[in-house]
């Protein structure tokens, strides 16, 4: 079953983060209330795009996986990393020169040793994808347990990992560290890959729970209140823990600081969020008769393309002066560009124009469609040999 609802969802995550950091870029950052309740809805959009990566990986990946086809899954997975790698390079590269950065900052962050104020969601991406055959073999093989029982023991010790040092010794250590784990350093715009996992988990947990109810597109649907209970549950924890902590998620500072500290109430935010997200747009894609081909459901096909390109489209329209005056109409024209370049692409990956059998043509297929895909095969070929098992030879990976 083709789950319409995560595509549309997904999309709208997408956009709502081109949005963000559209705002962030032309420096709007005040407002009334109304504005404030966007900007919530807007900062949540990258944590439920992590879970609707889970959501993917359980749904689609670990049954392949499953299905016997556990070389090419891990081979697909790991192709998209190295894509989602190659395209967060790019927006380096275009931070440094906008930004007039050496070549040695572009090398660093490279290495996941820089800053980047726009593109952390590639670079966690990216990681997350390299790990992912990791979590699909673990759930296909034994269940989700080992992994959500590890997020739960990350989470629980919050205290804990929120007081360790970063590590020092060589320059862009404490970005890494926090990158890694988070720790005393909060520089860094979480979540960091040990606590950004859990996300993940909660997606794939998801995603089980469709395969446990098959044909049911909503989450909170059925004659059954399981599901909703937990939600409820969810959702009193959440508020509940916002109170007793005195934090007003509504202001951008209190949003950022427990983003960046790995704070599990952002974690609660943001799974609880996710379940709003999928059921609410699946009954706007019900309602609106929103099919697999609508122009609604381009940005969840294209997201890597659109963080990128999206990316560096802002990275030239920003503000040298932090201090400026916020510029509203930056936000508008910046935003339209990214989504209509994103239209743009997925019109010709998707259309005619790239089958055409010119060299020009030949080469651009080979550099996105077929380099990455034959650079992964040889470099695990040792691998998938020494285990007994030639790699399967099945669809390629569409580029990002």
């Amino acid at each position: 079953m083709r789950y319409l609802g995560i595509d549309l969802a997904r999309s709208v995550a997408v956009f709502c983060v081109v949005v963000g950091h559209a705002m962030m870029a032309a420096n709007v950052q005040e407002g009334g209330t109304a504005f404030y309740i966007f900007r919530l809805f807007t900062s949540v959009s990258a944590p439920v795009f992590y879970c609707l990566f889970g959501c993917m990986l359980q749904l689609v990946y670990t049954r392949q996986y499953a299905a016997g086809a556990e070389n090419e899954t891990s081979l697909r997975l790991l192709t998209r990393a190295l894509q989602c790698w190659i395209l967060y390079c790019i927006t380096c590269a275009a931070f440094c020169v906008f930004a007039s950065l050496p070549f040695t900052y572009f090398i660093r962050c490279a290495l996941f040793l820089g800053e980047t104020p726009l593109t952390d969601i590639l670079k966690f991406y990216a990681v997350l994808l390299f790990f992912a055959p990791l979590l699909v073999g673990v759930s296909a093989r034994i269940g989700l347990w080992p992994i959500v029982l590890f997020c739960a023991v990350v989470q629980a010790a919050y205290p804990l990992i929120s007081h360790i040092s970063p590590m020092h010794g060589y320059p862009g250590a404490e970005a890494l560290s926090a990158f890694i784990y988070g720790g005393e350093y909060v520089g860094h715009t979480g979540p960091s890959i040990l606590h950004g996992l859990s996300f993940v988990a909660f997606g794939m947990v998801l995603g089980r729970v469709w395969q446990a109810r098959p044909g049911r597109e909503f989450l909170l649907s059925g004659p059954d209140w399981g599901m909703r209970a937990v939600f409820g549950l969810m959702i009193a924890v959440t508020v509940a823990s916002v109170i007793l902590g005195k934090q007003n998620l509504l202001d951008p500072v209190v949003r950022v600081t427990l983003i960046n500290e790995n704070h599990p109430i952002f974690l609660l935010f943001g799974c609880t969020a996710t379940i709003a997200f999928i059921d609410t747009f699946t009954a706007i894609r019900r309602m609106a008769g929103i099919g697999e081909k609508s122009i609604w459901m381009v940005f969840g096909r294209t997201s890597l393309f659109t963080f990128c390109y999206g990316s560096v489209i802002l990275y030239a329209v920003r503000l040298n002066d932090p201090a400026a005056a916020p510029d509203p109409a930056r936000v508008i024209w910046s935003t339209l560009a990214v989504m209509v370049m994103s239209l743009a692409y997925a019109a010709f990956r998707d259309g005619p124009v790239k089958r055409i059998n010119h060299p020009l043509m030949r080469a651009y297929r080979w550099l996105v469609d077929d380099s990455t895909p034959r650079f992964i095969r040889f470099l695990m070929q040792p691998f998938l040999e020494r285990g007994g098992k030639n790699p399967d030879h099945g669809t390629r990976p569409h580029a990002p």
